[in-house]
């Protein structure tokens, strides 16, 4: 078992090293676009607590209770990304959410993100090499969202006994002591959907991000005590 503050330190390491992977990318998303910013954003309570400081030393928790922030009465997370990952590697078929929210984040205020520091990897990933408000669908290089999936399951893998849903829902749950009720368990890493010809652009990501050292230790010796 890692703890709470070494944990936070590994998130902060694997955000650095996808900002450093990603910047070369010519995506034309900029300050006010704002397409994705949507209800059905997912992360882990682990990002949670990230979120909760920030909201907490700002004075803002109190955001929590208002009506933005109820959990709708059909929760749109079903299966967590390690969870959906395991299952199609085991050949079985996964029920996804049928319904997503696509109403606007309670965070953006005035077409801009009012918590971006800690803003989740959910969040973080999301790009586009063309506007996507006209289309509504984001374009992204080949390997991109594969390099971007691998990440979002070491998060999930590192957020050990923690909870996993949509941002919304989660953070509402956490405002109440109650997350649980909100969110799927995490799991574990049982494998990755890394296709044979994205792997060129994706191990460079994850081979700077697992050879990383963290208080003394690297990033991939860190997720191997993540489940002891």
């Amino acid at each position: 078992m890692i703890t709470r503050p070494i944990q936070h330190l590994l998130l902060a390491a694997l955000y650095d090293a996808f900002a450093e992977w990603a910047d070369p990318f010519a995506f034309v998303c900029s300050k006010g676009c704002a397409t994705c910013c949507t209800r059905s954003v997912t992360m882990t309570s682990l990002e949670g607590d990230g979120i909760m400081d920030f909201l907490a030393e700002a004075d803002r928790r109190s955001e929590l209770t208002a009506p933005a922030f109820q959990p709708a009465a059909k929760q749109m997370a079903q299966v967590t990304t390690n969870a959906f990952v395991a299952a199609h590697l085991r050949g079985e078929s996964v029920e996804e959410a049928e319904n997503w929210d696509l109403r606007p984040c309670p965070f953006l205020k005035d077409a801009t993100c009012s918590i971006y520091p800690v803003r989740p990897f959910g969040c973080r990933l999301f790009a586009s090499q063309d506007p996507c408000a006209v289309s509504g669908m984001a374009e992204m290089p080949p390997g991109y969202l594969a390099g971007a999936t691998a990440l979002l399951q070491y998060i999930e893998h590192l957020d050990n006994g923690g909870s996993w849903g949509t941002m919304v829902e989660l953070l509402a749950g956490m405002n109440t002591g109650q997350a649980a009720g909100y969110g799927e368990p995490t799991a574990p890493i049982s494998g990755f959907l890394i296709a044979p010809d994205e792997r060129a652009l994706v191990e460079p990501l994850l081979q700077r991000l697992l050879t990383r050292e963290i208080k003394g230790q690297t990033f991939a010796q860190w997720l191997q005590l993540a489940r002891s």
